[in-house]
């Protein structure tokens, strides 16, 4: 379905309040991505057509998902990791990494190219700077990363994983840190920082010339950043809140897009702004296939 804006088509044309973490599955060929509030998994298979839905009922929240070996998810609920099983619809508890904090929620995370899962947190007041930044094993121990954020959003990393990319959302800001083989981070440094007018960085994503790409929410635009931190292109979409991306198809070189909307956006506005679809365009450059952790 054409939107009328650029090359942007319409992928699925969900209606979700947050829609989040969109994953390119290499196996299956399939877009994963979530709605944070339904709490909804969803599934469309070849990127294109029918959407699956699974409603989880093991939080109110759903922050993130990455994939797991076994054709499992890992989902981070709000205050538990659970592995799902889209066989058959069930979860699992598997960890805890903020040992039962109850000021925070678990957000998003991904999986670095050695195997290893990354997963932030919220500040549920949104006002504290008391988020944390987590590694986490495949036995579920934890080691605090880096702490100090209201909100931890959309870890990404180079093509030879020897930088780790991570938006502080309320910073307005994208941080850049040296990633070491013992999945060790240092030198902590900004990569790039946003107007406030742009928007607040939310997901990232890299494609295999090295360049880093940005949701920016409530700037109702993703942008690509090459690697030297020069803003190369802006593409804007047809909603305000553009929440995360990701790289598929058959040769990764289709960029997937979801959204939202949230109790500003009228009946009026609708038909202008068609947050919580997921959206869809070609790129030049081709992503990364899409690492899966082993637990």
């Amino acid at each position: 379905m054409p939107t009328g804006n650029s090359e942007w088509q319409i992928s699925a044309q969900t209606r979700d309040r947050l829609g989040e973490s969109i994953l390119w599955h290499p196996v299956e060929e399939a877009l994963y991505w979530i709605d944070f509030y339904g709490p909804l998994v969803h599934r469309q298979k070849g990127g294109s057509g029918m959407v699956e839905s699974w409603k989880i009922d093991s939080g109110e929240t759903i922050g993130s998902l990455v994939f797991a070996d076994k054709g499992r998810l890992l989902l981070a609920v709000d205050h538990g990791l659970h592995l799902f099983d889209t066989s058959t619809g069930t979860t699992r508890f598997f960890a805890d990494p903020k040992t039962g904090k109850a000021n925070l929620a678990y957000n998003d995370g991904k999986v670095d190219r050695a195997g290893r899962y990354w997963i932030g947190t919220y500040d549920l007041s949104e006002r504290e700077a008391g988020a944390v930044f987590y590694r986490m094993a495949s036995d579920g121990k934890a080691e605090l990363a880096d702490k100090g954020f209201v909100i931890c959003n959309g870890p990404t990393f180079s093509p030879d994983n020897r930088m780790l990319y991570f938006s502080d959302t309320v910073g307005h800001r994208i941080l850049s840190y040296d990633l070491d083989r013992n999945g060790m981070i240092s030198g902590r440094r900004v990569f790039f920082t946003f107007a406030n007018n742009d928007g607040m960085p939310d997901g990232l994503a890299v494609d295999s010339a090295g360049n880093v790409w940005c949701a920016l929410y409530g700037g109702g635009k993703v942008v690509c950043i090459d690697a030297k931190g020069t803003l190369r292109r802006s593409l804007y979409l047809p909603a305000t809140f553009v929440t995360s991306l990701c790289f598929g198809g058959p040769e990764l070189k289709t960029l997937y897009v979801t959204t939202g909307w949230n109790s500003s956006t009228t009946e009026a506005t609708k038909a202008k702004d068609v947050g919580g679809a997921v959206f869809m365009r070609p790129v030049d450059s081709p992503g990364l296939p899409e690492p899966v952790i082993k637990l």
